[in-house]
């Protein structure tokens, strides 16, 4: 595969594996982690001594807790509780007591206050021992207060003296046991045995995030590649170009919202839009796979967000099919969310697992994200048919309006062609329904094939009211040009009015390589001897089995009307023998008709063709009426009565 063609697809490949790994790469775990089971078990391969971390810890928090509390002397407050004792009156003895010990380097405790009240009562006389109570309980505070600085550095110091213990483990010890619950310890253990180090563990993990993201997205694109080789056939690579690179961007447009809520799904806009830019089978199959997609999005209820974007999906693709104007595509949308939230509502029911307000809930965002599909849808219409060049049944249904410009020049410049292209549109549209072809293209392409007569109209039969046929005058090679440039100029006039390009075959086709019998007769009156092919339509011969049948049609309906006698039998034989010219000429070997069609075509043109040009009855004039009331009229209604 060329390289050129590789690249769009690695790039999808990629958005897909992004997508995805934004999803699975904040919920992968640890291989072990604490409190979960064991998923094997780890044995020592050799003899080993590796750190005993929990042992160590453990004798270092021993060695932390030996180190009492150190306490620090605040001057302020000695000084301060010194005065106040000086000037309270206290007997001498109960103040040498208070004096010798707030003057030691240590300070007073909290907890040796209530001690040296006591001692200081004592010292007191007998009589004064409640008095000095009373005054102390009031005036003596704590002078040594706790130093956490000074203490944390010892109590540092003591556990860092502790050596490093160690743990023996002898070849084929059981470190921890398939199913047996991790602890730290075990995990301690296993990292300094070199059996498990959580960094090799997360980038492992990560690795393996990255490789089945990749893989998956490989697995989405496969059938984005089919897809895209089938649809090569009609649509042009800037078109699928388009349906991909809309696929990505709503798939991660609603990674987001999911983000907000599982429920609010409006992927089915894609399957929308593919419904009515291509057909109902692949909008299926592209809503089926938007629905894959999307649950892969959703790990917590994967199965659930399937079932019910695959089913909004499909209940939108089948309401495009009912849809008869723009405004039917939001309305579709909406029905697909409306399906699409039952679906969520019968398995929440069914299932469990939602509150009836989360239900309720639930459902409106499916229903929400229905209507927003269809707001999105609706927006997308105009810009693939304007800028990517899709051509769908609302366009074409804007195309057939009489009220179009070029129509509308057609009707005044060159009547003849117009109505000529209206019997033929009708009946195209019928026989190419009744073989299963596309019946609405069938019709525009048909109304639109013989344009090109806009350039010299009056050179054209059908446009000749006046008796005179300009053809006359000039040569039979001349005529030929003339005639056949209709073609050309046709298709210069659709690129003038901007038209599809897929209005081209029905132009270019509708004569194939049929020779122009009229003007080779006449040539070959003036020369003898010429070749037909200097009298041919350049073609090409038709390839569909639209522009098929407007061959076929446009050969009977100009003959049709040289019948003098058109009844059911003379128009049939007149299709036939038309039919097996076209056959004996081969043009229809480049198409895919077959004899069953050829029968139902001819068939559909017998009946069409029988109603258009049956035999009407001749009218009397009035004259006519009056002369024959004058010869049955009886005289003697006209004699006067007799007098009575």
């Amino acid at each position: 595969m060329p390289l050129r063609r590789v690249l769009p697809w690695a790039l999808v490949v990629a958005t897909l594996a992004g997508l995805v790994y934004s999803v699975y790469a904040e919920r992968r775990t640890a291989l072990l982690a604490i409190g979960d089971p064991s998923p094997q078990s780890y044995v020592t391969p050799v003899d080993l001594l590796v750190p005993d971390r929990i042992a160590t810890e453990r004798e270092r928090q021993a060695a932390r807790e030996q180190v009492p509390t150190i306490y620090t002397m605040d001057p302020t407050l000695q000084q301060v509780v010194l005065g106040s004792l000086a000037g309270i009156g206290l007997p001498d003895a109960s103040f040498d007591v208070l004096a010798r010990r707030y003057g030691s380097p240590s300070g007073v405790r909290e907890q040796e206050l209530a001690g040296l009240i006591d001692e200081a009562v004592a010292a007191a006389p007998a009589d004064r021992q409640r008095e000095v109570r009373v005054l102390l309980e009031r005036r003596l505070v704590a002078t040594a207060v706790p130093n956490e600085r000074l203490t944390e550095a010892a109590r540092a110091g003591a556990a860092a003296a502790v050596p490093l213990r160690t743990q023996a483990l002898e070849a084929g010890q059981v470190v921890l046991r398939e199913g047996e619950t991790i602890t730290d310890e075990h995990l301690r253990t296993l990292e300094a045995a070199g059996l498990y180090s959580p960094q090799v563990d997360a980038l492992s993990r990560a690795v393996l995030v990255v490789f089945g993201s990749l893989l998956l997205g490989l697995l989405l694109t496969l059938p984005a590649m089919y897809a895209s080789e089938r649809l090569a056939v009609r649509l042009s690579s800037r078109q699928i170009a388009f349906l991909i690179g809309l696929t990505l961007a709503l798939l991660a447009l609603q990674r987001f919202a999911l983000m907000l809520s599982p429920s609010f799904v409006f992927v089915l806009a894609l399957p929308l839009v593919v419904a009515v830019l291509v057909d109902e089978a692949s909008a299926v199959l592209w809503g089926v796979w938007m629905a894959v997609a999307t649950a892969v999005l959703v790990p917590g209820t994967p199965v659930v967000t399937l079932l019910a974007a695959a089913t909004g999906s499909l209940a939108a693709v089948l309401g495009v099919r009912y849809v008869t104007n723009r405004s039917g595509v939001f309305l579709a949308g909406v029905l697909g969310g409306t399906a699409g939230g039952t679906a969520l509502t019968v398995m929440v029911l069914v299932g469990g697992g939602l509150s009836p307000i989360g239900t309720a809930t639930a459902f409106a965002l499916f229903v929400a994200g229905g209507v927003l599909a269809g707001v999105v849808a609706l927006g997308l219409l105009p810009l693939a048919e304007s800028v990517f060049g899709f051509l769908t049944d609302f366009r074409l249904l804007e195309l057939s309006s009489p009220s179009h410009p070029l129509l509308q020049r057609l009707l005044l410049e060159a009547p003849g062609s117009y109505q000529h292209s209206q019997i033929i549109a009708n009946l195209v549209e019928q026989a190419v329904a009744a073989i299963g072809g596309n019946a609405l293209m069938a019709r525009v392409g048909s109304l639109y094939h013989d344009v090109g007569k806009l350039r010299r109209p009056h050179f054209f039969v059908e446009n000749q009211f006046s008796g005179d046929n300009p053809h006359d005058s000039i040569s039979p090679h001349l005529s030929y040009l003339i005639i056949t440039s209709h073609v050309r100029d046709g298709i210069d006039l659709l690129r003038e009015y901007k038209l599809p390009r897929e209005l081209d075959p029905y132009v270019l086709e509708h004569h194939g390589t049929t020779v122009l019998a009229y003007f080779y007769k006449r040539a070959l009156e003036d020369t003898g001897s010429l070749s037909e092919l200097n009298f041919r339509y350049p073609g090409p011969r038709p390839r569909s089995k639209e522009t098929a049948v407007l061959l076929l049609a446009d050969a009977v309906e100009s003959a049709s009307r040289t019948l003098t006698d058109p009844t059911q039998g003379s128009i049939r034989a007149l299709i036939d023998r038309l039919v097996e010219q076209r056959l004996q000429d081969e043009q229809l070997s480049q198409s895919p008709l077959n004899l069953h069609d050829l029968e139902v075509i001819t068939t559909t043109f017998e009946r069409m063709l029988t109603a258009v040009l049956h035999r009407r009855i001749s009218y009397p004039s009035a004259e006519e009426i009056k002369g024959l009331r004058r010869e049955s009229r009886d005289p003697r209604r006209d004699r006067p009565l007799p007098a009575a």
